[in-house]
């Protein structure tokens, strides 16, 4: 179940061993569809291993105007001298599999502009945002040729 738009936290999850979800599948996953609840699963040795939950509780993530927003968030805070630039480089580093690859291109591209038009502090740690981006973009890259995309 999602509140006003935001995840629920898996402590408060109802809880299912593999075998009971393996013994009533069908109307498991008909609930959670349904009735827009989440499961936590739990492994053989009784410990909570994996979420079940609805797609669409993660349809926020993959609209444009989350890519935008990262994308401003990046510029505002990639010459500033605060907090700020630490906090959206970490959002960012959290979020990267679920960038698409425009968003991924233009942060990279930013993140060079600035080191070639700009004295950036935090240098280090936006050279090491901007290489995982790269990495993030190869991978993207390489899987989309795997599957035939050009």
């Amino acid at each position: 179940m999602t509140i006003n738009g935001f995840l629920v936290p898996t402590e408060t999850m109802k809880r299912l061993t593999q075998q009971e979800l393996c013994d009533n599948f069908d109307a498991i996953l008909e609930e959670v569809d349904q009735e827009n609840i989440g499961y936590v699963i739990k492994d053989k040795d009784g410990m909570d291993n994996v979420v079940l939950c609805p797609a669409r509780w993660f349809d926020f993530m993959y609209d444009h105007d989350f890519g935008c927003v990262i994308t401003a968030a990046l510029r505002y805070s990639i010459s500033r001298q605060s907090y700020m630039p630490g906090i959206i480089a970490k959002f960012i580093r959290n979020y990267i599999s679920v960038l698409d690859t425009q968003t991924i291109v233009v942060a990279i591209r930013d993140i060079n502009d600035a080191f070639e038009n700009y004295d950036i502090p935090e240098k280090k740690m936006w050279m090491e945002l901007r290489d995982d981006l790269q990495k993030a973009l190869d991978t993207m890259t390489e899987q989309a040729k795997e599957n035939g995309i050009k």
